[in-house]
């Protein structure tokens, strides 16, 4: 009992922090466009991400995690932000909801699926493979050693085959954080921050698809959508971090076309570029991920040059310079030990590899084919997904929706690049990891078609 008060108690501080950090984020005015339940959503996804870069950079300095040290820093930040924030105006989510039947019974079933996930997660403790030879055993270790020791990278890449010592360590840091403020080793409990941020997100899209659709039934019916896909849920019960990637790289795009809908809130600005960091501190996926979002922004801005204000195209440059500071600084820092991923890498980057690799072809459109009419895991969201391309295929290429869909040019460009040429045998390396990565992009295909589907994407650009 002692344990779980101590959960709910971590849950709720981790939550706190990043309220501050949204807060610090979006500034008084900016946060009160935040609905209520997006603020707890986005509060949680944030908190869990800066709270595991701030453990790093403490591992890094030689400090040691203890509660205290971990929360003093929020102590002054807390403090500023309750005295900007004792006076409340109106916010945008607030006032009366108004659900029909169907809207409660669609409710009814998001929150059944979510109660289903945390069954699922909590009966067991760790117990996939990635989720312990990759994350689990990096969280232990620096438990135990209560800090990130000296030669950790160094140890795993000897003497654990597998551990891929390359890996950001969000999610390991994110479980170091819950042991620590349990005060003892317990990877039962520790699982229950996956369906958290599973429920985080779920809330987040919910409130992102109703201010851009402005349609209650339509959010509730893709949010229910996204929610009851098998391989979404099943992912936010195992403890593995292609879930979290796909949460981060999602609401980084939704933002980032929120912003663009209506650029004088630059509160969705900065969500967005927080979350493509956060996607980089996540998998090495991610970099590319972070690439993606950046790209996207500045194809915007090239289109768009003399109509965004001079102020919003500096704060744009010193949020993007930053979010590649960091991304190219965590890639010295896996060349300076020594850190190479032994399935890809840049200097398989090639053009004799590309040659070599163009006869690997038809095996990786054999597995795509596998995962679009894979039933079991997707129900048929790639059927409706290549339905809506067909179908409003001129919309797809017009006004702001255009951004999202040449994301998912970008994103299926990178990753058959990265199958091309890498050294793994292919059917085996596409087989067990094509599923996953497509969850990297699933909650972004969910929104692109709500919103093309609302009818708002065919909007002209503001």
């Amino acid at each position: 009992m002692q344990n779980l008060i101590l959960l709910i108690l971590c849950i709720l501080v981790t939550g706190f922090i990043g309220w501050n950090v949204l807060y610090l984020l979006s500034g008084r005015k900016g946060f009160e466009r935040f609905f209520a339940a997006e603020k707890i959503g986005l509060s949680y996804l944030l908190g869990f991400g800066v709270i595991t870069i701030q453990m790093f950079i403490m591992g890094l300095l030689g400090m040691r995690f203890t509660r205290l040290a971990i929360l003093l820093p929020w102590v002054f930040v807390a403090a500023v932000n309750l005295a900007r924030g004792l006076r409340r105006s109106r916010s945008e989510g607030r006032g009366p909801f108004r659900f029909c039947v169907t809207d409660l019974a669609l409710i009814a079933l998001i929150a059944l699926q979510t109660c289903y996930n945390f069954f699922r997660a909590l009966i067991k403790p760790i117990e996939a493979y990635d989720s312990v030879a990759i994350y689990g055993l990096k969280a232990k270790i620096m438990h135990l050693a209560g800090g990130l020791p000296p030669d950790f990278f160094r140890a795993l890449a000897s003497n654990f085959h597998g551990a891929h010592p390359d890996y950001p360590l969000l999610i390991p840091l994110s479980e170091v954080w819950v042991y620590t403020f349990l005060g003892n080793f317990n990877d039962i409990l520790v699982k229950a921050i996956f369906p958290l941020f599973y429920l985080s997100f779920i809330l987040v899209f919910y409130a992102v698809l109703k201010r851009i659709t402005e349609n209650v039934r339509l959010s509730l019916l893709f949010t229910f959508a996204l929610a009851s896909i098998k391989q979404f849920s099943d992912y936010s019960t195992i403890g593995v971090a292609d879930l979290v990637l796909g949460i981060y790289f999602g609401a980084a795009l939704f933002y980032l076309y929120a912003w663009i809908k209506d650029n004088k809130n630059t509160q969705f600005l900065n969500i967005s570029l927080i979350f493509s960091i956060l996607c980089a501190w996540s998998k090495n996926e991610g970099i590319f991920l972070l690439y993606i979002v950046l790209s996207l922004l500045f194809l915007y801005l090239f289109s768009n040059i003399g109509k965004i204000p001079n102020r919003v195209k500096w704060h744009l440059a010193l949020y993007a310079l930053f979010a590649v500071a960091l991304s190219l600084s965590w890639m010295a820092f896996k060349n300076y030990h020594g850190l190479v991923n032994e399935n890809f890498d840049l200097a398989m980057l090639n053009i004799g590899r590309f040659i070599t690799g163009l006869k690997k072809i038809p095996a990786i459109m054999y597995e795509y084919q596998k995962q679009f009419f894979g039933f079991k895991k997707w129900n048929i969201i790639w059927i409706l997904f290549a339905f809506v391309l067909f179908k409003r295929a001129r919309t797809a290429v017009s006004g702001n929706i255009r951004l999202i869909t040449a994301a998912f040019l970008l994103f299926g460009l990178g990753y058959t690049l990265m199958y091309i040429f890498s050294a793994v045998e292919i059917a085996f390396f596409v087989r067990f990891t094509g599923s996953r990565f497509l969850l990297h992009i699933l909650p972004v295909s969910v929104f692109w078609m709500a919103v093309i589907y609302s009818g708002e994407g065919i909007c002209p650009e503001k």
